[in-house]
């Protein structure tokens, strides 16, 4: 990262949810890599990126052209993972092969703006049967586990818990529920005396005003939505948001 005498150009995105059977997701994004992300200096990768990591040994696979389009970046854009409760099985393989530095949750950056990153799943708090499922999931013995399942009973566990996941969706006073906590977002902004703090997770993008500080939520790339395809650049000029538009005919 760039001294704190300086602002970088960054970027930052989160769950743009690429599946091999989005093939219209995974295309966008590969146009982004393509074109306005050579125009950053550090681009921020918060979480759920890819709808599921299964293991670098399965999903390597699944993802080949933005695994190809990510490591041919020039080397002198750093980028940065943090990782979401899809794709928290990122492992160094990948790292490694797309020269992703991953970065701890929650993360300070320093520049003319003091700003606090992370996915945001810690941030809904009132979500309790959540909280208690990442705090399993997180568990390294866990994780260990379940890698050394066979792929296929993997991607079976993985399709079993996003049927679950959407089922959950549907339950009445479930969108109240699964939101970031503003109060949770305010006391992460007091406890590093930042003036902006940067998430996705909850697919509800937005800007807010709290005592301590701003806090910008990412867009979901769900292809149709107006805000689809977008990402949050910081730089000199301060904070935009920029969507990604179609060449001209």
């Amino acid at each position: 990262m760039k001294p704190a005498t300086e602002q970088p150009c960054r970027h930052f995105l989160a769950d743009l949810h690429l599946s091999p059977d989005l093939p219209e997701l995974t295309q966008a994004f590969l146009s982004y890599l393509e074109g306005p992300a050579k125009g950053a200096d550090e681009i921020f990768l918060l979480g759920d990126i890819f709808e599921y990591w299964l293991g670098d040994d399965v999903s390597m696979a699944d993802y080949a052209d933005v695994i190809q389009a990510l490591a041919a970046l020039p080397a002198s854009i750093a980028r940065y993972f943090a990782a979401g409760n899809r794709d928290f099985l990122l492992g160094e393989e990948m790292a490694q092969r797309c020269r992703l530095q991953r970065i701890a949750q929650p993360t300070l950056l320093t520049g003319h703006v003091t700003t606090v990153v992370l996915h945001g799943d810690q941030l809904c708090v009132t979500d309790g049967a959540y909280q208690r499922y990442r705090r399993i999931v997180h568990q390294r013995w866990v994780q260990g586990l379940f890698l050394r399942l066979p792929q296929s009973w993997r991607r079976r566990v993985a399709t079993k818990l996003r049927v679950q996941s959407q089922l959950r969706q549907q339950q009445p006073g479930i969108l109240e529920l699964t939101d970031a906590s503003p109060d949770a977002a305010d006391e992460m902004l007091a406890h590093f005396s930042a003036q902006l703090l940067v998430h996705g997770h909850t697919h509800r993008p937005a800007r807010h005003q709290h005592p301590h500080g701003q806090r910008e939520v990412l867009p979901d790339w769900r292809p149709g939505q107006p805000h689809s395809f977008g990402w949050l650049v910081q730089d000199e000029h301060g904070l935009r948001r920029e969507i990604l538009r179609p060449p001209a005919a």
